[in-house]
């Protein structure tokens, strides 16, 4: 329900997707979505000769990890960068992070991600209570998420898709 009329209401609107793809569909802490980069994805197939996206994750106590890039993160992630003008799928030593411009090399802040989310949470709750008082504890819910809420709500949606990456290699 984002506006997208301007240039620059349709980059918000495709770099939120983007983002809360990330922090939903892979349970990524906001550490592990600034300092890794779209290098970090690759694909391989597996015993049925399918291709598989896969993210490398180093995170907290800098160990490393893999997270199943599902199809639909890689359907979010193609979108967001044909919007930036850039080839759907990241190619190997890609530098950009995963929360810039695809076109920056810099990666952003723990408090810009906080600042770019907690609005959406806001919007959503206030569009709830706008349906009706039935709505309103609903929306209360929604106005207190967070992205470290995202990233533990993905667990149920992951079913523990992380793969330890010693026991893969």
């Amino acid at each position: 329900m984002m506006p997208k009329e301007t240039d620059r209401e349709r980059d918000y609107f495709f770099r939120m997707r983007w983002l809360f793809s990330l922090l939903y569909l892979c349970g990524l802490r906001i550490s592990e979505v600034i300092d890794n980069t779209m290098g970090d994805f690759f694909c391989r197939r597996d015993k049925d000769r399918q291709e598989r996206w896969w993210l490398e994750v180093t995170g907290k106590g800098d160990k490393t990890r893999i997270v199943p890039a599902t199809n639909e993160l890689m359907v979010e992630l193609a979108r967001y960068r044909r919007e930036r003008h850039f080839p759907r799928f990241p190619a190997g030593g890609s530098t950009s992070t995963t929360a810039s411009h695809c076109s920056q090399q810099r990666s952003m802040t723990r408090g810009a991600i906080h600042a770019m989310i907690k609005p959406v949470f806001e919007h959503t709750a206030s569009r709830l209570r706008q349906r009706g008082p039935e709505f309103h504890p609903m929306a209360d819910w929604v106005e207190l998420a967070s992205a470290h809420w995202l990233e533990h709500t993905a667990g149920s949606h992951m079913a523990n898709g992380a793969v330890d990456l010693r026991h893969v290699r």
